[in-house]
Order: structure tokens, then C-alpha cells, then sequence
């Protein structure tokens, strides 16, 4: 599907589509294979010639980072912007196609637009709603750490932050590569595009960095909830020690008495003294009576 602009096309195709008609569009046959290599990694290089810009994306459908990863790829002339469908689910990328479309048709701009106009608005349509999702997951990382603070994080408190410090490294390699093609395009080293008609891309590229920025603060949010919880967890382990050491400190003279009377000699008056057992019974609680006191004087109760 293609539509005409003031100068050059605008076009949707499949990956089916591509291989049947690269030759009518004058395309490399070698971008054919690049489109379905490393299919684990995030960035792929941007070939850049004097009259075709060409990148494959994998396009991060928020807020489903794990999972499957729709694919386009862009090839970027003076005279067409031609976007491909290497791989897509729920036709998010064409939904988002037909948005940007549906926007020159609504205002009747098609015929006053240039190719690279409709590429800045189509990118901006693939992060507009990811300033909401990231504030979101802030919000959540607050909850968690509230609840760390009240004593209510539950045993999959780690495992929380792992899986979210994970996905933010999922969406800051997302971001680098928009990065990447925001400045190849800004940049306009070859001089396919006039650079009255720059201005898109820079506001593109300012706002994914934004954007990235932003996913760096909260990997490092990550960290220092990893490194709270540790020091939350080391400060109940040291108030447990704390209270081991004061019982075994008020109960320690209580031995000691325990051993001196058991020694049973046969010249201990306290052994025959009638009130011997009520003395030592007295004597124990009075010691122990006096190391609370000392030990609540000493706040360590």
C-alpha cells in the first residue's frame, strides 16, 4: 500500500511482499537476508549509502518487554520511505502505519508532506505512550520500596527487582538503537533530505534520549533498592544478634551462680542455711532485675 506526497511515495509491505517486488523498488538483495539476522539482539547496524538509509528495528510493544518482539524494516530514500513487516503480531506496526497515515488524510496534508515528515511522525507514534509505562513502572518500584520500609515485602522482593532491572535493559537497548537512527537521519551526512526538513528528527531524537535517560535513573533505583533491602536485611539480622547477646548477658551471672552453688562442698554454709534456697532464688531475680534496668538504661532494650 502506497501513498503519493509532495515529493516521493510512502509504503507498507509485507516481508512476502518484499522478496516478490525488491527489484520494481530498485532495492539491495543483500537487505533481504539482513532482515531476518540476529534474531536474539536488539541493535542492528544502519546502512547508510549516498542514496538509501536502510535498519532493521525490533519493536518493543510496552508494557509487553518479554515478549514477542515485532520486526520492520526501514528503507529511507529521498523520494520513498518504504516500511516492512518482517515480523509482526496483533498488526500493531501496521495499526501504528495507518495512524500516522490516518493523521495527513484527517487534515488533508498528504499533498504538502515529504517523505521524511511522515517518518518522524510515524517514529513518534512507536514511543508515544512509553513516558506513561515508564512512570508507571516508577510508581511500582515506589511500592516496592514502601513496602521493603513497612516491613512487608514478601520473599519475591528480589526477584521484583531483578525481573524489572531486566526489562529496563531490555528498553534501553530499545531506545539505543532509535538513538542511533534519530542521529544518522539528523545528522544528514549524505544529503538525501533538505535541512529545513531536519528539524523532526532532532525533536525525535531529543525525546528518545529523554526517554533514555530516564530508564538509566531507574536502573539505578534498581540498585539502590537492591542495596536497601541488604541493609534492611542486615539491620534485622544485627537487632536478632543484639537481643541474643542481651539475654545471654542477663542470664550469664545466673550460671555463674548456678556453678558456684553446684559445686556442693561440705564447708558451704548456704547448703545447711534454712533459708538458703530463698536466698539464692532472691539474689538471682535481683541480678537479673538489675541487668534489664542497666540494659533499658543503656537502650539496648
Amino acid at each position: 500500500m502506497f501513498y503519493q506526497l509532495k515529493r516521493g511515495r510512502v509504503g507498507f509491505l509485507t516481508y512476502k511482499e518484499l522478496e516478490d517486488d525488491y527489484v520494481m523498488y530498485d532495492l539491495p538483495k543483500s537487505t533481504l537476508t539482513e532482515c531476518n539476522d540476529n534474531p536474539y539482539n536488539f541493535r542492528s547496524d544502519i546502512d547508510v549509502s549516498r542514496e538509501l538509509v536502510f535498519v532493521v528495528l525490533d519493536i518493543l510493544s510496552l508494557p509487553y518487554v518479554f515478549g514477542e518482539n515485532d520486526r520492520i524494516a526501514l528503507y529511507i530514500r529521498n523520494d520513498l520511505i518504504l516500511i516492512v513487516s518482517v515480523r509482526e503480531h496483533d498488526k500493531n506496526i501496521r495499526n501504528i502505519f495507518d495512524a500516522a497515515v490516518s493523521y495527513y488524510e484527517e487534515r488533508k496534508t498528504f499533498s504538502e508532506t515529504v517523505p521524511e515528515k511522515f517518518l518522524c511522525h510515524f517514529l513518534d507514534r512507536l514511543i508515544v505512550n512509553d513516558r506513561k509505562f515508564l512512570e508507571n513502572m516508577e510508581h511500582n518500584m515506589s511500592a516496592l520500596e514502601r513496602d521493603m520500609l513497612n516491613d512487608m515485602a514478601d520473599d519475591g522482593f528480589i526477584n521484583d527487582i531483578i525481573s524489572i532491572k531486566k526489562e529496563l535493559i531490555y528498553i534501553w537497548n530499545y531506545y539505543e538503537q532509535l538513538i542511533d537512527l534519530g542521529e544518522i537521519l539528523r545528522d544528514n551526512e549524505t544529503e538525501m533530505f533538505l535541512p529545513e526538513n531536519l528539524k523532526g528528527f532532532d525533536a525525535f531524537t531529543k525525546r528518545v534520549i529523554r526517554l533514555s535517560d530516564n530508564v538509566k535513573q531507574l536502573k539505578e533505583y534498581t540498585v539502590q533498592l537492591k542495596e536497601t533491602y541488604d541493609a534492611v536485611l542486615s539491620f534485622r539480622l544485627n537487632n536478632i544478634m543484639k537481643l541474643f547477646t542481651v539475654v545471654t548477658a542477663i542470664f550469664l551471672p545466673l550460671s555463674l551462680i548456678v556453678g558456684w552453688y553446684g559445686m556442693n562442698f561440705d564447708n558451704m554454709p548456704e547448703l545447711s542455711w534454712k533459708y538458703g534456697y530463698a536466698g539464692v532464688v532472691i539474689l538471682s531475680i535481683a541480678v537479673v532485675v538489675f541487668c534489664l534496668s542497666m540494659f533499658k538504661r543503656k537502650k539496648l532494650l
